[in-house]
């Protein structure tokens, strides 16, 4: 996982054991962190499932187009990608906002939308980035989590 300014949390695929036994490897450790079968992805597929798309607009990944999650913040802010399209690196982001009860599509891929944000040219980027990016402390804005020291690159 990497975090940026201890706010924002995106996850990564891990080649290193996690804590949680039992949890794969690889992107099917990332699917086991993020699809939460119990949690609030569980939560968002039961929404749209009985139509309440004001919660939830769109169905979970696997479904064909559907939300696949990489990420939230100190809000309780999640974030998607939208499975649409044979091109992962231009899937639009979906930012379920949890202050404002609402969602927005952003269509840039995953990268363009972190950029808007740090850099403040999306609109919601205080609720990203909860506190900003320009005051980080150690002059660094963002961390990885983990020691990644050990990793086998």
């Amino acid at each position: 996982m990497v975090s940026i300014r201890d706010e924002l949390h995106i996850y990564a695929p891990s080649a290193a054991p996690s804590p949680d036994t039992g949890q794969p490897l690889g992107f099917e450790g990332f699917l086991y962190c993020t699809t939460e079968p119990y949690g609030y992805c569980a939560w968002l597929a039961e929404c749209y499932r009985d139509g309440d798309y004001d919660e939830c607009p769109h169905p979970l990944f696997p479904a064909e187009g559907g939300l696949l999650k990489w990420g939230n913040n100190s809000n309780s802010d999640h974030f998607f990608w939208l499975t649409r399209g044979p091109a992962p690196d231009r899937w639009p982001v979906a930012a379920k906002f949890h202050s404002m009860r609402e969602w927005d599509l952003f269509e840039g891929g995953f990268l363009e939308f972190l950029l808007a944000a740090v850099t403040e040219q999306y609109p919601y980027h205080e609720d990203v980035v909860p506190g900003g990016t320009k005051q980080a402390g150690d002059g660094r804005s963002y961390r990885f989590r983990g020691d990644w020291s050990k990793q086998p690159w």
